[in-house]
């Protein structure tokens, strides 16, 4: 679900661990009747529900990087009866007794240490580190070379960017908070939050 520029990337990493890949489906109208990566895009997002039958599809990915519409499209897809695995690239690190959840994708270069949680649709993007004993909650994205702390809770739906560091000694990142690329937390952040800057600062709050 998604043919942009993401879809296609994991489309790509999907194709080389040996998933086939049926279709693409895409709400945008750009997309319809066509082809990406030689892939067909079968429809919009409603034809979800139709899938099965007529193409005999039996997983589900869904690589977008809006926190909740991955979130609700994968738990959509779940009351289907679709399958929606885990994409854990081969590059990756996991150490032991981390607890990963379903429809969670982690890209190369990624680092987890012991005893850190990854619930349910959790999306870490390339050469991000998580320290041990954080909790990343449903729907959480790190954008790549995110460096998050030990002994965190990401609360669902939060967003870390590009090259963001949350520093160990914090408790809390806020529910649907957006972490601006680069940025130092060293305070725990609120709920719907926007913050940036060195140290990471309160901009505004999201509506």
């Amino acid at each position: 679900m998604g043919a942009g520029t993401y879809g296609e990337t994991y489309c790509s990493f999907l194709r080389e661990s040996g998933v086939n890949v049926v279709g693409f489906l895409d709400d945008d109208p750009k997309f319809q009747n066509r082809e990406v990566l030689g892939v067909p895009v079968l429809g919009d997002m409603s034809k979800l529900k139709d899938l099965r039958k007529l193409y005999d599809i039996d997983s589900v990915y869904c690589p977008i990087g809006n926190n909740t519409v991955r979130v609700r499209l994968l738990t959509k897809a779940k009351e289907l009866g679709y399958e929606t695995p885990n994409y854990i690239h081969p590059l990756a690190c996991v150490g032991p007794e981390v607890k990963i959840g379903t429809g969670v994708y982690v890209l190369f270069g990624t680092n987890i240490m012991p005893h850190a949680t990854l619930e349910d649709y959790v999306m870490l993007s390339m050469n991000v580190c998580v320290a041990h004993h954080s909790v990343l909650e449903k729907g959480v994205f790190l954008s790549a070379g995110c460096n998050f702390g030990a002994s965190i809770r990401a609360k669902q739906y939060a967003y870390c960017g590009m090259g963001s560091i949350i520093m160990t000694g914090i408790h809390v990142v806020g529910e649907n908070c957006l972490i601006g690329a680069g940025a130092v937390v060293i305070n725990d952040v609120p709920d719907n939050a926007v913050v940036a800057g060195v140290p990471a600062k309160i901009l505004k709050y999201k509506e």
